[in-house]
Order: structure tokens, then C-alpha cells, then sequence
């Protein structure tokens, strides 16, 4: 990613041919040695322009490492390290103007897990101050993924309860001869008792 509306311009530095150090009157000579010096520091000064380019590129290598920890800091467990694209300043230093953070978006093995997932794969992509169209692409895919667990989640509770009531809809009549035994016990407890009774023989001689 570069910035918009900048120039940048390779430092401008003078080659210096050897002629300065040769002066017309050699009692000058001292006077001509610092003149020298002096233009060898002055030579590598940075323009005005160069300088404004230097802090452009200062807060775009701030702005890009924030942005990309963000990602990093929201995703954890899910993100990859960042990657960053560079570009040379007059100062002849390397100023970060681009960078990258990978994110698995595979869904979960269940439908809640995938639920899960993805609602921390919108808080990753949507975590800088100023999310890319990259960031939103991102969170509109987590979205998706969202909307299809909460289905995939409802479905499947639906199929349950649908499986309990079938359950507790199966042989109505065996059901209500228990519960019609049941009842006649509380009637007589002596019911089970007297059969009991009836049925069995001890002491026979």
C-alpha cells in the first residue's frame, strides 16, 4: 500500500570531483580545508521537502504496525504473523507503508464452534480504528459464517425436540394401561399383595 497525494525523491547527494581542495593561493589553504569540511557536512543535510517526507513516513510505518497488532491482538489463536511491504526514506532507512495478517476462516467441526469462530474472526478483522476494504470483506465473510451455524444450531434443535416428542407420542395405549395400574395401586396398596398371597404355597407337608 503506498500513500496517496506523496511524492518521494531518493536523497540528493552531491559528488565531490577533488577541485575544491585545490585552491589559487596556497596561503589559503587552512581557509580551503574547512570550507571543504564544511560542504561534506552540508551535502548530506536533507532538504526542507525530504524532511516533511521522513515524518510522512514515520507516521505511515506507526500507522501500518498498529494496525496490523490489532489484527494480531484480537485474532490470537486464529491469526498469522504480519507481513510488511517497505519503502527507502531520504534518510536511507526503511519505513513500513504495507503489511498483512493471515486468518483462518475454515469453519469449526460443530455449528456452535463455527458460531464461535467466527464471531472472533469479525472482532479480528474489524480491530484497527480505521478497518481496510480488505478488514470489511473480512467481516462480512465471518457474517455469513455466522448466519449459517445460527441455522445449522437451530436445525438441529428442532430435530431434537421433534425426536423427543416422538418419543413420548409412541404406544399411547401401553402408556395409559400404566398409568391406569398405576392408579389402582395408589386406590388399594393391598392389591399386589393379595395377589402375592394367592400365588404362593409354603409349608407343604
Amino acid at each position: 500500500m503506498t500513500i496517496s497525494g506523496v511524492s518521494y525523491y531518493q536523497p540528493l547527494y552531491s559528488v565531490d570531483t577533488g577541485q575544491n581542495s585545490n585552491t589559487a593561493n596556497e596561503q589559503d589553504g587552512q581557509n580551503g580545508n574547512d570550507q571543504t569540511q564544511t560542504k561534506n557536512q552540508n551535502r548530506h543535510e536533507l532538504t526542507h521537502e525530504q524532511k516533511m517526507q521522513v515524518i510522512e513516513l514515520q507516521q505511515r510505518d506507526t500507522e501500518v504496525r498498529m494496525h496490523e497488532a490489532a489484527h494480531i491482538a484480537a485474532g490470537a489463536g486464529l491469526t498469522t504473523g504480519a507481513t510488511y511491504s517497505y519503502q527507502r526514506g531520504p534518510d536511507n532507512k526503511m519505513y513500513a507503508i504495507g503489511g498483512e495478517v493471515g486468518i483462518d476462516t475454515s469453519p469449526g467441526s460443530t455449528a456452535q464452534e463455527t458460531l464461535k469462530k467466527a464471531g472472533q474472526i469479525k472482532r479480528a478483522a474489524l480491530a484497527p480504528a480505521q478497518p481496510s476494504a480488505a478488514d470489511l470483506q473480512v467481516a462480512a465473510t465471518a457474517t455469513s459464517m455466522e448466519i449459517e451455524a445460527k441455522i445449522e444450531i437451530q436445525k438441529n434443535q428442532t430435530q431434537e425436540t421433534k425426536e423427543k416428542t416422538d418419543q413420548n407420542t409412541q404406544d399411547p395405549q401401553s402408556r395409559q394401561e400404566r398409568a391406569n395400574y398405576l392408579n389402582e395401586q395408589l386406590k388399594n396398596p393391598y392389591t399386589a399383595m393379595s395377589t402375592d398371597y394367592t400365588s404362593t404355597t409354603i409349608g407343604v407337608f
